[in-house]
């Protein structure tokens, strides 16, 4: 079949990784591919076997009714079976190369199902990916049209490394965006306030707890060069902390530290610990970021212990010494606080390290603070850690 391409290759890798990206949708793509190879109807899915899950990307010349009975006829598929038996993953195929005309049209997918929606030739292939991940491609056209040539099989075949990419690109990004969202969902349960700025006091992310404290303006205020406090002696103390931990960052000292913000409502000071975070993508570069952690005395914690007990599998009485030693309180008036002995607390943090596989109280707070702070990228910051109070 002579046929027309309207789409050039160069042009189609681009829309693949467009729609990867989500600048395109992948059904458009679909309908550049099919007129780039040349089909009547094309179906593509992204499918993992072992979960069952699958995920169809685009579909041209099949009527929704069509698409929804397939996966009843899926496991007759006998094109895929025999893909999978001559392990051709990443290879396009006509159809007759996988199984032979006769025994097609006596299969029972082709008699309930290919021929009623105008499907006799093939070209497709099965793309792999990681993580057990695969996505069918499947380019047809119906019993009284031609047979895929050579060319266009071809035509397929140099497209696929493209496809493979842009579709493990494509997965990649939805993993970082699902990881986003439940970082997002952790912090919003949290009561401790989180507050991360960039190197230059910009406030890049605020959690629902310490939105609630900067509305009250009670202590702290969200300012345009970044983060206040109301009263001058604790806003010098504040900007003092986030001073040298900006200049922390890069002489790999062990910046940080806690102050207490006086209110004017004359309610109980905010507990604040400033702590380096990991590096943040500012204007495409790895910038280093400042955590703020306030914590109100008179707020409920026992949404903040769940969090700590699903991250990092705290039993209760870690989590509060955790949270207490974000607060600034030192081990021993944690354990009169809590009436225990100092041993006794001294025996839950050598638990809480044990379960971080930490060696220092520092490092423990460290790590909380960067894992609670949210940033996505991996801790970059030089050893070391906020001074213990």
């Amino acid at each position: 079949m002579d046929r027309t391409r309207r789409i050039g290759e160069a042009d189609l890798v681009g829309m693949f990784y467009d729609a990867a990206l989500g600048y395109r949708s992948w059904p458009e793509v679909m309908n550049g591919l099919m007129e780039h190879v040349g089909g009547e109807t094309l179906m593509m899915s992204v499918q993992h076997p072992r979960s069952g899950q699958i995920e169809v990307l685009g579909w041209l010349g099949m009527s929704t009714d069509d698409l929804q009975r397939y996966p009843q006829f899926a496991p007759h598929d006998v094109w895929a079976i025999a893909y999978e038996e001559q392990r051709l993953f990443g290879q396009a195929a006509p159809g007759t190369r996988l199984v032979e005309e006769r025994k097609l049209e006596r299969s029972f997918i082709y008699n309930e199902y290919l021929r009623h929606v105008g499907v006799h030739h093939l070209a497709g292939t099965i793309v792999p990916m990681d993580g057990g991940w695969h996505a069918p491609l499947g380019m047809h056209r119906p019993r009284d049209g031609e047979a895929f040539s050579t060319a266009e099989i071809m035509r397929m075949q140099r497209l696929l490394p493209h496809v493979q990419r842009s579709l493990e690109v494509r997965r990649r990004l939805r993993q970082a965006d699902q990881q986003d969202l439940s970082i997002q969902a952790v912090l919003e349960r949290l009561s401790v306030g989180v507050i991360v700025l960039s190197a230059g006091g910009r406030m890049l992310l605020a959690n629902a707890a310490a939105e609630a404290i900067l509305r009250l303006g009670d202590g702290l205020i969200r300012t345009p060069d970044g983060l206040r406090a109301s009263h001058r002696d604790d806003d010098r103390r504040l900007q003092r902390l986030i001073d040298g931990l900006r200049r922390g960052l890069r002489a790999a000292s062990q910046p940080g530290g806690h102050l207490q913000v006086r209110r004017p409502s004359l309610q109980r000071a905010y507990a604040v610990m400033v702590a380096p975070g990991a590096p943040a993508l500012e204007a495409g570069r790895g910038e280093p970021t400042i955590l703020v952690f306030v914590s109100d005395p008179g707020a409920k914690i026992v949404s903040d212990l769940a969090v700590l007990a699903d991250l990092f599998g705290f039993t209760p009485a870690e989590s509060r010494l955790v949270l207490a030693l974000i607060s600034g309180v030192p081990l021993p008036e944690f354990a009169r606080q809590i009436g225990v002995s100092y041993h006794t607390a001294r025996t839950l943090l050598a638990r809480a390290m044990a379960r971080t596989d930490t060696g220092s109280q520092v490092d423990l707070v460290l790590l909380v603070t960067r894992s609670l702070g949210g940033l996505a990228a991996p801790p970059a910051a030089p050893d070391g850690g906020p001074a213990a109070a």
